[in-house]
Formats: structure tokens, C-alpha cells, sequence
């Protein structure tokens, strides 16, 4: 993942991180969609049944860990901006 642009008057462009939220979701929906109807036209105990319901599965079991994974991002970017703000201090470095 690319850093986070900062501009001349040190604001923070959150584009990338919305932007991949986004496609993230419409990912996971898009393909929960496609698993299912491709579950639902086979027949059931089937290889193409038991593929496509495990996979539909295991797109349900990421959607549970989407808002974590959205909240982790938001907590990154909070943190890099208290980071920024109380870093750009004048001063000699202590160790």
C-alpha cells in the first residue's frame, strides 16, 4: 500500500484508503452474489455444489471481518495524523 500523500499544507489525502474500501465491498458482494447463483444451479453434494458453497462461505466469514478491517484502517490513519502533529516538534532526540 502506497504511503499517504501529504500536499503543501500538510493535509492527509484519504482517496486511496476510501477507494479501496469501496472496491473491497463491492468486491465481496459481487462475488457472494455470483458463488450463490452458482451454487444454486447445481445440483446439491455435487463437486461444482461443494466448491461454490465453501466459497460463498468463506466470502460470508470476510464480510463478518470487513468493519474490523475498516476500523483498523480509520485507527491507522487517526494515529498517523497524532503521529505527524506531535513529531514535527523541534528539539534534540532522546533515546
Amino acid at each position: 500500500m502506497q504511503k499517504l500523500m501529504i500536499d503543501k499544507k500538510g493535509a492527509v489525502d484519504l482517496t486511496e484508503l476510501a477507494i479501496g474500501i469501496v472496491v473491497l465491498g463491492i468486491t465481496v458482494s459481487v462475488g457472494a452474489t455470483v458463488l450463490v447463483n452458482v451454487r444454486d444451479t447445481n445440483t446439491a453434494n455435487g463437486v461444482a455444489y461443494n466448491l461454490s458453497n465453501s466459497a460463498a462461505v468463506g466470502l460470508g466469514e470476510y464480510g463478518n471481518w470487513f468493519k474490523i478491517l475498516v476500523i483498523t484502517g480509520v485507527a491507522a490513519v487517526v494515529l498517523g495524523l497524532i503521529f505527524m502533529a506531535f513529531g514535527r516538534r523541534g528539539g534534540p532526540a532522546s533515546y
